[in-house]
């Protein structure tokens, strides 16, 4: 009887335990969590810089760092502000951790479409964007003037970086638990502006 009762004992605490492991809370970051993101973002091929946080790579690829801030980004995980395998690389990861996450055309700006190239009637152009090269905007598509022949011009209307593998590499710097400034870098973020933001409290 009583190896019995000890087994009988044994068979109630073990779901008991399952349960207490079951409701662990996840480690590392998740959805929702705001986190200040420092990146470079380059092609595979050539090493085209696609975008960076860091002042000194623009100033290197020859870009005008005075027309923006500088600094790691603001995001909030989960909404979609940067690439998802990005993301998805990011999450259960700590502050202080880095990676880099390849990142195939199609998941980045898409593959490269013949039938996005078309032939225009040149009058469809802006005067001053008549040359190879110009950007144009035409009946609501955007996209740059490859050739001009007589009366016609040749445009491409695929993203500039169709057809390319994005590296992108990351370091996450910290993360944003304060109210006013995870307000306030969400607020960057989605109007691309600083704003002072604080909250009135009774």
């Amino acid at each position: 009887l009583r190896g019995m009762s000890n087994d009988s004992e044994a068979e109630k605490t073990e779901p008991v335990a399952e349960d207490a492991a079951d409701e662990e809370p996840e480690s590392g970051l998740q959805s929702g969590d705001v986190v200040k993101l420092a990146y470079t973002a380059r092609t595979v091929d050539e090493g085209q810089l696609v975008d960076t946080t860091d002042e000194d790579v623009a100033d290197e690829e020859g870009i005008d760092t005075d027309q923006q801030d500088w600094g790691p980004r603001t995001i909030v995980l989960g909404d979609g502000h940067i690439f998802p395998d990005v993301e998805e690389d990011i999450m259960g990861k700590a502050v202080g951790d880095e990676g880099s996450v390849t990142i195939a055309a199609a998941d980045a700006f898409g593959e490269y479409d013949e039938e996005q190239v078309r032939t225009v009637s040149k009058d469809k152009i802006p005067e001053d964007d008549r040359y190879p090269g110009g950007h144009v905007d035409i009946d609501g598509e955007h996209g740059h003037v490859e050739t001009i022949i007589g009366g016609r011009a040749r445009v491409d209307f695929n993203h500039p970086l169709a057809g390319e593998d994005v590296e992108y590499d990351y370091e996450i710097v910290e993360e944003v638990t304060d109210r006013e400034e995870k307000a306030a870098g969400i607020l960057d973020l989605m109007l691309d502006m600083r704003l002072d933001v604080w909250f009135e409290t009774e």
